[in-house]
């Protein structure tokens, strides 16, 4: 399996880090942001110069994760007003971002 360019396992590390930033951050507060150090690594360790094929998926997540976290930001601002919106930002932004890829690069 290469590590380098491998968008799935990219994606998925940045699914599984967004899930463990908003369980630690719920836990522990502003702390719990270094749930994002996961996201930070694989960046570091996956990361390659896509190509033109790839970079089309990729702004094509990027575009619907978008969409989907500002419908996600407007729930939380309104249902759920004592939630720290900035966690919410962060963890939904990872969560939606590596659903959202993962569908793309397991569905291209």
């Amino acid at each position: 399996m290469n590590i380098r360019g491998n968008r799935i396992l990219f994606f998925s590390m940045e699914l599984l880090s967004g899930i463990i930033t908003f369980a630690a951050t719920l836990l522990y507060g502003d702390t719990g942001l270094l749930g994002m150090a996961l996201f930070f690594i694989a960046m570091f360790l996956i990361h390659r110069m896509p190509d033109e094929r790839e970079l089309t998926l990729i702004y094509k997540a990027t575009a619907l994760e978008t969409s989907v976290l500002g419908a996600i930001m407007a729930i939380i601002y309104l249902k759920f007003p004592a939630y720290n919106w900035f966690h919410g930002f962060i963890s939904f932004g990872l969560i939606t971002r590596g659903l959202i890829g993962l569908f793309i690069f397991t569905k291209e």
